[in-house]
């Protein structure tokens, strides 16, 4: 997968975890999604899930991609501002 940086770094606290965790690059919010509860994905997360993925193959924007990381984490709950 490729390193693409986010633009801005966010930093969420994972579903049932207390540990805050520093999202820095695309590759890093790919792995949250792969770890997202089941019973939490929605339409955010397919939305977020479909751009992340084409943005680490270069069949979309990053800046998108990290638009609908974002929507998804705050609408869940588990961003830290």
């Amino acid at each position: 997968m490729t390193e693409l940086m986010l633009s801005t770094p966010m930093r969420i606290r994972p579903h049932g975890s207390d540990t805050i965790r520093d999202i820095t690059t695309l590759k890093d919010a790919s792995e949250i999604l792969i770890d997202w509860p089941q019973a939490e994905r929605g339409p955010f997360y397919q939305t977020a899930r479909e751009q992340v993925e084409a943005a680490l193959e270069n069949k979309a924007g990053a800046s998108r991609a990290q638009e609908a990381f974002a929507a998804l984490c705050n609408h869940a709950g588990v961003l830290v501002r």
